[in-house]
């Protein structure tokens, strides 16, 4: 089963003059960023260290396993 929400690398805040043809930025921005594969979309919350986001991811993804409804820290 897939989880729904994984880690991804932050993006840069600012766009590159000069980007790689390959389309992805050749830095990274600092920080992680959380992806919902459901929605298909990214959440950027910009976790300091990669801990801390799948912390987060964890908390999401068992929030949902456990039929609570909503997403953690959410209401």
């Amino acid at each position: 089963m897939q989880t729904r929400f994984v880690v991804v690398p932050a993006v840069p805040l600012q766009k590159e003059i000069y980007p790689r043809r390959l389309g992805f930025p050749a830095v990274l921005g600092e920080g992680y960023d959380l992806y919902d594969t459901q929605d298909k979309m990214r959440l950027s919350l910009n976790f300091p260290t990669r801990a801390a986001a799948e912390f987060e991811c964890l908390c999401r993804n068992r929030c949902l396993d456990t039929d609570e409804g909503g997403i953690a820290g959410l209401g």
